[in-house]
Formats: structure tokens, sequence, C-alpha cells
């Protein structure tokens, strides 16, 4: 008999992954399929970034999730107008995933030149970053500090995961059950909860 590993899914009932463009892009319509699998009652919502348009297709996506999915562009045509409120949808929370070095350093410097950018620059949901860096120094530490002086952003917990380039083991924060525990620990305290 073997035993069984507890697996942690999401405890809401809506979040939103928005989705950056780094390789790890290309392994989300597996974890969506997993997300649905696991919980198929939630409602998930995603946003793919025009540099993850290049690993992932976002007709894919928009097969896999039940919710809505729109290309993160001022001009696209599925764009929800529901991220004026900080959201899309009834999410609960947003999950970066994958968190490029380059999304999350533009997330903590403000900047608003994307609709997922703007949406996560003014919500109050929680905001979990699965994150991808290439490395780590100072300059990474410092933006990353700078956002977790923000209530409602966390990481993901690092993993061994293996790099796309070789055989070697590099850490990442790409761990979607770990940032789904985030995310579940966040709402439970009421971090971010809206009302």
């Amino acid at each position: 008999m073997t035993a069984s590993v507890p697996v942690t899914t999401y405890s809401g009932s809506e979040l939103h992954l928005h989705v950056s463009g780094s390789i790890s892009a290309s392994l989300v319509p597996w974890w969506i399929n997993w997300l649905r699998f696991t919980t198929p009652d939630v409602v998930v919502n995603v946003s793919v970034s025009k540099r993850a348009a290049a690993f992932v297709s976002v007709e894919a996506v928009r097969t896999l999730a039940n919710g809505e999915v729109w290309t993160d562009d001022w001009e696209s045509p599925d764009l929800t107008h529901s991220w004026r409120d900080g959201q899309t949808g009834s999410s609960e929370c947003i999950i970066v995933f994958p968190a490029t070095l380059d999304t999350v350093m533009r997330l903590a410097q403000g900047r608003t030149d994307s609709p997922s950018l703007m949406m996560m620059q003014i919500t109050e949901l929680p905001i979990v970053l699965a994150d991808v860096f290439p490395a780590a120094n100072q300059v990474i530490e410092h933006w990353s500090d700078i956002l977790l002086t923000r209530p409602n952003v966390a990481f993901a917990p690092r993993i061994e995961t293996p790099r796309a380039d070789d055989r070697t083991l590099m850490s990442s924060g790409f761990n979607l059950p770990g940032a789904l525990a985030v995310a579940n620990e966040r709402i439970e305290r009421g971090v971010g909860h809206r009302g």
C-alpha cells in the first residue's frame, strides 16, 4: 500500500493567475489542468502577458480555464473591465505564475504599463509571486524587499527544480502548490480582504 501525499489546493472559490514571459509559462496549461482537476469548483481567471505568448498559447489557456482569460494588452478585445477594481471576476487573490524578474521589478517600481500591472498596483487582494529569477544579488533583493513592504504581497516558497538549459538544479519559486498555500493562509488571515 502506498501512502498518499497531501496536496495543497486552493481553499477559496475564485483566483486569478497572471502568466508572465518565461519558458516556465509553457507549463502553465498543465498546472491549470491540475488545478481544475483537484478543485473543480474553483473559477480560474487568467491573464497572459504578450511576452508569455511566445511560450504558451492564449487559446490553450482559454480552453482549460473556466473563468475570464485575456491577453495583457490595452488593445486586447478580451480585456475584462473588472481590472479597474483590482481584480478579474470575483477573484480572491492573484498569483503571478511564473513571475519573471522583469515583471517583479516593474511591479516594485510602481509601473502600470499593462492592464495586469495596473490591476496589481491598485488591488487590495493578496498577490503571491511564484518567481523564476535567474540569479540572486543585492539589486534583486532590494526590489523584492520593496514589494514585501506591501502587506498584501508575498513570494511562493522556493523549491529545487531542473534548469531548462541543462541538467543542473536551481532554486525557484515556480511552485503552484506552495503559492496556493500562501494564498490560503493570506485569505484565512484576511490579508487584502475586500470589504
